[in-house]
């Protein structure tokens, strides 16, 4: 089969000739039909995350059909249309038993990182990380529903718990994450305030239901413009997409006591404003990913119609390094997705 490898780190994917993998008792075949790119794997090949070895099959979101299923498989019949939760967890700790796979103390990898992933004509795929697909969706938005949308909605409804009224803003809300958390707070009928750097996001955020927004670059103090937008009190939750020393201070002065910031994205760098934390008694939470569980509960928003799966360019397969250069170049309004050849 063919795959797209990362074969040295800094260096474009490589498309290869490898062998179609067998799956085990437990696992799936999936042939795949879309798959979905995003920041991280732009921080996997330049080597910013680490990965366990090289040469490895990017691709931690996709959709597709099983083609073939190991002897203990159950729930799934060839034939059947699915997209994967790219956590393998393992199922019996602390942290999966209370439904938080993703920080599952036994975590066995990550599709995509750790394990090869969506980036190929076949992955193996174990029988619990498969979602069913509906009919209503395409392959392509289907792929990116695991991580583009489920994980804001992990920050926003798991992480945040925003409630109804809610003020939430929403940094580098023009972005593929972004573009899906406003949609998912004003699904719980939040008002939202998207944050960008970017002026031509300003419109884009707008259009998928910001309610006021913010030019990052226009508005240096844009926490403490954030306070004064909202009478003097601050904002109940800041979920930060973006994590820079400039974005985290002003997320941190944006909120009000007893506010939440709910760090999606990271960085070494940042600094805590301590006396604003303890002051406002403000919770700072980290958020990764999401877990099977909430990648089906988005399955329900989008199915309604309530939430857009926002795909910004469809490419084929053998352009991978051509999404990943739009990527990088921030050429693109929502996800990319390249889709296999049937």
């Amino acid at each position: 089969m063919r795959a797209m490898r990362l074969k040295q780190v800094g260096q474009p994917l490589c498309l290869e000739e490898v062998s179609t993998p067998e799956c085990g008792p437990d696992e799936v075949l999936v042939a795949v039909r879309a798959a979905g790119m995003c920041g991280t794997d732009l921080k996997i090949q330049a080597g910013k995350i680490p990965v366990k070895q090289l040469p490895l099959t990017l691709g931690h979101e996709f959709s597709g059909v099983v083609v073939d299923r190991g002897a203990r498989v159950r729930d799934f019949q060839v034939g059947d249309e699915v997209l994967v939760s790219f956590y393998v967890p393992c199922n019996h700790c602390k942290w999966c038993l209370s439904g938080r796979h993703t920080i599952c103390e036994n975590l066995k990898g990550r599709l995509g990182f750790e394990m090869d992933g969506g980036l190929a004509e076949f992955v193996a795929v174990p029988e619990a990380c498969l979602i069913k697909k509906p009919p209503s969706l395409s392959f392509a938005e289907a792929a990116i529903i695991s991580d583009a949308v489920a994980t804001p909605y992990h920050a926003l409804r798991k992480r945040a718990a925003v409630a109804e009224g809610d003020r939430t803003v929403v940094v580098g809300g023009g972005g593929g994450l972004g573009l899906h958390a406003i949609q998912i707070a004003k699904a719980f009928r939040n008002v939202v305030i998207g944050v960008d750097a970017k002026p031509e996001k300003l419109a884009l955020m707008k259009r998928y239901g910001a309610d006021e927004v913010i030019d990052a670059r226009e508005e240096g103090e844009w926490g403490t413009r954030i306070v004064q937008m909202t009478g003097g009190m601050g904002a109940d939750n800041v979920i930060e997409f973006v994590s820079s020393v400039e974005t985290f201070m002003n997320s941190v002065r944006a909120l009000r006591n007893g506010g939440k910031l709910v760090l999606v994205a990271y960085s070494a760098e940042l600094r805590i404003d301590s006396l604003k934390a303890v002051l406002g008694e403000v919770d700072i939470l980290g958020s990764r990913a999401a877990p099977k569980r909430d990648i089906e509960e988005c399955l329900e928003l989008v199915t309604k119609g309530t939430v857009k799966p926002v795909i910004g360019e469809i490419l084929g397969f053998e352009d991978a390094n051509r999404g990943l250069s739009m990527l990088r170049e921030g050429n693109v309004n929502g996800r990319v997705v390249l889709e296999m050849p049937r």
